[in-house]
C-alpha cells in the first residue's frame, strides 16, 4: 500500500508544482501586457526595440518597476532613462 500512496502523493505533488508554475507565467505575461499597452498609450512612436525588450523579460519585480516608469515617464526618452536606472537599482540591492 505504501508505494501507491507514494505515488498518488507524487502526483498531487506534480499537479501543485504544475499549477504554481502556471500562475507565475501568467502573472508574468500579464504584467509584460500591461507594460506594453501603457508604453503604446502613452508612447504610440516607441520602436520595436522597446516592445522586444519588455517581450523578452521574464522578471516579474523588473516587469512592474518597467511599468511604473511607463506610467509616469514624460516622454519615451525619459522613460528609458528611468527603466535603465531601476535596472541598476535592482541590480546593486541584489547583489548586497
Amino acid at each position: 500500500m505504501a508505494p501507491v500512496a507514494t505515488i498518488l502523493q507524487w502526483k498531487a505533488d506534480g499537479r501543485a508544482e504544475g499549477i504554481a508554475e502556471g500562475m507565475a507565467l501568467g502573472m508574468v505575461e500579464a504584467r509584460r501586457s500591461d507594460v506594453i499597452r501603457v508604453i503604446r498609450l502613452r508612447f504610440p512612436e516607441a520602436p520595436s526595440d522597446v516592445m522586444s525588450t519588455v517581450r523578452g523579460m521574464s522578471d516579474l519585480d523588473q516587469l512592474g518597476r518597467w511599468l511604473e516608469s511607463a506610467v509616469v515617464a514624460q516622454s519615451l526618452d525619459m522613460f528609458r532613462v528611468m527603466a535603465n536606472s531601476a535596472d541598476s537599482r535592482a541590480a546593486q540591492s541584489g547583489r548586497r
